[in-house]
């Protein structure tokens, strides 16, 4: 009897520490978050789970700006590129029931492909196959063809005649055309298309109701989010309109965070899934890359995740396995926080330290702008490699080819460093000897001053 006693006394006195805690993250998250809702930087839906244990949960902004429609926890979000894990699952399925194996040419499925010779499954579920992506080579413009309804063969045809970008196994790069062969791949083997397969194989078993692909414009999806985009330093306007089934095999899933916790719990639980097939998913194939995932350490912890970003929506979906935790970060705004933000949360759930930005709205003076603008050279390695970015002067602040500069305010009389808004990078001015501008520091990398 004492026994139970001590146990039911135990758990008792310990649940309002729990609570307190919990009261203390949720507090904790809600103070960097809303700062990012009220300048039009961030809307959407959050979800932190641990060891099962929903700890913040919590929707922010509009789903439709237009009709002042709040978002909420089962708002549906497009999750761009985060829609490759369960194309690479849908391939592990596959491979689990023998139709397919990883050291498989893909001349077995696709024998008229002038490539398939060189390129294996596993190639293309870790993203090094050297296809280039739709529209390199001139054919097509990409962002016309986003317009239009596709299906995956259709997609293929743009660019199965290309030549390849470097030898099949030897480099990483995000080109998409990879899951897009897998998803013709998928539907060639099963009978199925994409869309019905992924329903009937993964997100009907593991209860995932408001997890879909997009196959049709004509299709209704109720309780789906509008897309925005950001415009100037503050301010929103609607996002470019695309039809989904254009990205179908890479960015064509829309969901929620409830759903997307239920197959990250799978993972987590090696549920759905085996073991082996998971660890192989999990593995890092090199530059850091899974199938479907990026794998890297955070915080000195192995940390899964993918993230996302097409016109008016960005995503986020990290696990760290050892601490049985999950991040989900789902955005209606087409700025690249989801994952930054999703950082940050995990760090304050592990009591880790992290920087906070102190975004400013104050304008910069003329004479110190004179100094910063200009045209800045990067290197091969960039985001867009050997780019000249340009930083231009406009009505107080600073404004990029790729969207306008929000200061960061360290204390000091002028500003050096900036995030830029649309991609949520970070950007610093560094000084030279002589207090000029000689470098532009964008995340890790450099270019100089040219102009």
């Amino acid at each position: 009897m004492k026994t139970i006693i001590v146990i039911i006394l135990g758990f008792l006195f310990g649940k309002p520490a729990y609570s307190q805690e919990k009261k203390e993250l949720v507090f904790k998250i809600d103070s960097i978050v809303t700062p990012l809702v009220n300048t039009n930087n961030f809307s959407g839906s959050i979800l932190v789970t641990q060891n099962g244990n929903e700890l913040f949960s919590k929707a922010y902004g509009k789903m439709s700006q237009e009709f002042e429609l709040d978002n909420n926890l089962n708002t549906k979000y497009f999750i761009a590129s985060v829609s490759m894990i369960f194309t690479s699952a849908a391939v592990m399925k596959l491979n689990e029931s023998g139709l397919i194996k990883l050291d498989d040419k893909v001349s077995k499925f696709l024998p008229h492909y002038q490539h398939g010779n060189k390129l294996t499954i596993g190639d293309l579920l870790s993203q090094r196959s050297g296809i280039p992506a739709i529209g390199t080579n001139g054919n097509v413009n990409y962002d016309s063809i986003t317009k239009f309804e596709h299906n995956s063969e259709e997609l293929y045809a743009y660019f199965k005649d290309y030549e390849l970008l470097f030898e099949p196994g030897s480099k990483y790069n995000h080109g998409r055309s990879d899951y897009i062969i897998l998803a013709y791949i998928i539907e060639l083997i099963t009978g199925k298309s994409f869309g019905e397969y992924l329903q009937d194989e993964i997100f009907t078993p593991l209860g995932m109701a408001n997890t879909g692909h997009f196959s049709t414009e004509k299709e209704i999806i109720k309780n789906l989010a509008k897309g925005y985009a950001p415009k100037n330093l503050y301010d929103l306007e609607t996002a470019f309109q695309i039809d989904w089934s254009s990205k179908t095999g890479h960015g064509s899933i829309y969901s929620t965070v409830y759903d997307l916790r239920k197959f990250a719990q799978a993972a987590l639980d090696n549920d759905f899934l085996t073991k082996d097939s998971w660890n192989k998913i999990f593995q890092n194939h090199g530059d850091n890359v899974g199938y479907g995932w990026f794998i890297r350490k955070h915080l000195h912890r192995d940390l899964f995740q993918m993230n996302g970003r097409s016109p008016g929506f960005s995503s986020y979906l990290g696990i760290y396995p050892e601490e049985n935790l999950i991040v989900i970060v789902l955005s209606n705004n087409y700025i690249s926080l989801p994952a930054s933000l999703g950082g940050s949360i995990a760090a304050m759930t592990m009591n880790e330290p992290f920087e906070g930005l102190n975004l400013t709205d104050k304008t910069l003076t003329h004479n110190f702008a004179e100094k910063l603008i200009g045209s800045y050279k990067f290197d091969g390695d960039f985001y867009s490699p050997n780019i000249e970015l340009e930083i231009t002067f406009e009505e107080g602040y600073l404004i990029s080819d790729w969207g306008g500069l929000v200061p960061i305010d360290k204390g000091n009389e002028n500003f050096l460093e900036y995030i830029l808004r649309t991609y949520w990078s970070s950007i610093e001015f560094v000084e030279g000897e002589n207090g000029e501008i000689t470098q532009m520091k964008y995340d890790d990398h450099i270019g100089l001053k040219v102009k």
